[in-house]
């Protein structure tokens, strides 16, 4: 979603379990409406597809052996340009990093969880998405839907809803 309130992205999920990400586009000259709908990527179990590029991405799940309530949960895969990305919990909140050559990892994007406003203001969950992560959105929503469909189907109290997405 814009800071405008414009949705972005829509998230389906079809009884295959095969979940399709689609962007929209506005186009003010080709339709009434403005906007078209664009498939982006498709997430099947293990395999993510990114849909603008013809190779499929294999997505490994490396989890370390003293997991205790999900506080170094972390999915690392390598990207379309070869480099290693990894989503990992931080304070709570997944955030994506890549490693370049001289091994600093860099981070592109992290989810917020929503708020209720008991103690702050509310606010809705939202993907941010860093400067260095500006020129990949695409591949970082896509990438976020396959990693919180894997990470938060294992949680039991989870509610996992894709429009939150």
């Amino acid at each position: 979603m814009t800071p405008d309130g414009i949705v972005m992205y829509q998230v389906n999920t079809a009884q295959g379990q095969t979940t399709t990400i689609s962007r929209f586009e506005n186009h003010p000259g080709l339709l009434s409406t403005g906007r078209v709908s664009c498939v982006v990527g498709e997430v099947d179990s293990s395999l993510l597809r990114l849909l603008d590029s013809e190779s499929c991405i294999e997505i490994v799940m490396v989890s370390s052996t003293e997991e205790t309530e999900n506080v170094d949960r972390r999915w690392t895969f390598n990207g379309p340009d070869n480099k290693p990305y990894t989503w990992q919990i931080m304070f709570r909140s997944p955030v994506l990093f890549v490693t370049v050559s001289d091994n600093a990892p860099i981070p592109l994007a992290r989810y917020r969880q929503a708020k209720l406003g008991i103690i702050s203001r509310s606010r809705r969950a939202f993907l941010e998405i860093f400067p260095a992560g500006i020129n990949v959105i695409d591949f970082i929503v896509v990438t976020f839907v396959s990693y919180a469909k894997h990470h938060w189907s294992d949680e039991p109290h989870h509610e996992s809803n894709p429009s939150a997405f």
